[in-house]
């Protein structure tokens, strides 16, 4: 069995964009697959219930590093806390419920 990882190389410029949310930051990561495929953000959340019905129109996978909640995707409930790791697949609705400040970081793609 053979893999193919493609990395950005080996070091990636950090030119963070605030984003709507007070202490929420973006940035690009180009590779040879395009402009800009993948960004990498900073999100900060505050307690309450973020209900997207239609999901988002990208696909994201996170890692809490502060805050407590849980993201419901249906019948299925993922608790999160620091460490925890989520993938919220593009077009799929979900619940966000935070208890504790949520602060992640991100990996986010189009595709």
């Amino acid at each position: 069995m053979t893999s193919k990882f493609e990395m950005s190389g080996a070091t990636v410029t950090w030119n963070p964009i605030p984003q709507g949310t007070a202490g929420t930051f973006s940035a690009p990561v180009p590779t040879e697959r395009g402009k800009q495929p993948y960004r990498l953000a900073k999100w900060k959340g505050e307690p309450g219930k973020y209900d997207r019905p239609a999901g988002m129109p990208w696909s994201e996978t996170f890692v809490v590093y502060k805050g407590r909640g849980r993201v419901r995707d249906g019948d299925e409930v993922v608790e999160f806390s620091p460490g925890v790791v989520i993938e919220l697949r593009k077009g799929v609705p979900y619940v966000l419920e935070i208890d504790e400040t949520l602060e992640k970081f991100a990996v986010i793609t189009t595709e």
